[in-house]
């Protein structure tokens, strides 16, 4: 599949009208390979990637990998073919070299080819550094540059566990790092001295959240004594939006108690929202309720709030196969489109990313709904005849393909 991956990339190298394939969600454009590799059309980056069941982000990597070590490491790719490296091998290697010029990426292939099977992820990181500072010794202060964009935080709002926890990962520089260690540090000793029985790791977890509302102290009552009280007065309040769904399963009590958060699309329980509302400094806004099965018109191109509204609750994320981007920033798409008489109403519309929203418009990717009794379900149909399935649950490849009148 990996080398098929290359092979379809070569096929459709991108000419001088074509819109090139980039790696996407990475905060910058990327392309999918190094200097000298051959650009690729977008359109068909997506359609193989699609077919695979990959995300576009992930599809794309596996692809400019695959592009990266056919044409820029013929002898790492030779290995590969004859059976002799493992594709995880040859990608830990593709991933240092991409951003290497050409010159450099030969002299990786030369040094690193006959033992590519057995070394570490280190041994490669040195050898491409070696081999950039060969090549291109002026490249020093950009080479500075790029791995300074290895700084980065994350919140991983999309990954909500059950109790409404979220996971944040970071890379710090050694200074911002001392400093948010001193600042969460000294917020979870405070909180322990106001009388805080719950462990070291649960008060860190909270001091964040207090730092992130600006609040830097919890100062205490005037005598100090045991008696003393500790408060804390935020300098922004902790905002909490509900969004109220009324369903069949919520009125039997089918779902039991159990919510789901737009910001992660993860379900919740609801002791943890009740706690989150009880919290002093919380402001709660209670959105009004909507019924997502229910048709809205308007005769005007222009999507009106509330069909807007109505569309990101229904669908959640970009309705594109495997795509997930969340709804709230993905354009509002007539289905049919509204020039060839696709009216402005609840079951024409679907988020769909500008990315994917291309793809529909100018390079032949179709969709419609599965039908009235089905909200939220859609058909697409890739240029080459590839059919998907698409809802709010994901993504299902239709094989053999489901008849679609054409």
């Amino acid at each position: 599949m990996f080398i098929a991956a290359a092979d379809w990339a070569i096929a459709h190298v991108a000419g001088s009208g074509d819109v090139a394939g980039y790696v996407i969600d990475t905060g910058m454009m990327l392309p999918l390979a190094g200097p000298g590799a051959p650009e690729v059309q977008e359109h068909a980056v997506t359609e193989f990637i699609t077919a695979l069941g990959m995300t576009q982000q992930a599809g794309s990597f596996y692809v400019g990998h695959a592009l990266e070590a056919c044409v820029r490491l013929p002898r790492v790719w030779s290995r590969l073919v004859k059976g002799e490296l493992t594709v995880w091998q040859v990608r830990r290697i593709t991933e240092d070299t991409i951003p290497l010029s050409a010159e450099a990426a030969d002299l990786v292939d030369a040094r690193i080819a006959a033992y590519a099977h057995q070394v570490s992820q280190t041994q490669i990181s040195n050898i491409c550094r070696v081999a950039q500072e060969h090549a291109d010794p002026d490249e020093a202060v950009l080479r500075q540059a790029r791995e300074a964009e290895h700084r980065c935080f994350e919140v991983w709002m999309g990954q909500a566990g059950f109790d409404g926890t979220i996971d944040i990962s970071g890379r710090l520089d050694q200074p911002d790092a001392a400093d948010l260690e001193r600042a969460i540090a000294a917020l979870a000793e405070q909180l322990k001295k106001a009388g805080s029985e719950e462990t070291l790791s649960v008060r860190r977890a909270k001091a964040a959240g207090m730092l992130a509302r600006g609040e830097q102290a919890l100062p205490l009552e005037a005598d100090g004594g045991p008696g003393a009280t500790a408060s804390a007065t935020p300098s922004r309040s902790r905002h909490l939006t509900l969004y109220v769904h009324l369903s069949v399963d919520a009125v039997t009590g089918a779902l039991g108690d159990v919510a789901r958060s737009e910001a992660s699309r993860s379900p919740l329980g609801i002791d943890v929202i009740r706690t989150w509302c009880q919290t002093a400094g919380t402001s709660v806004t209670v959105r009004p309720v909507l019924d997502l099965a229910a048709e809205r018109y308007s005769d005007a191109y222009e999507v009106p709030d509330l069909m807007r509204e109505q569309i990101i609750l229904r669908d959640h994320t970009c309705v594109f196969p495997y795509c997930r981007r969340p709804a709230r920033s993905c354009d509002a798409d007539h289905v049919q489109s509204y020039e060839s008489g696709g009216p402005t109403s609840s079951s024409n519309l679907a988020p769909l990313c500008r990315k994917h929203h291309r793809h529909k418009t100018h390079d032949g990717w179709r969709y419609k709904p599965a039908g009235p009794d089905q909200p939220g379900v859609y058909l697409w149909r890739s240029p080459n005849g590839v059919r998907f399935r698409r809802d709010r649950h994901g993504t299902t490849l239709l094989d053999p393909p489901e008849p679609d009148g054409g």
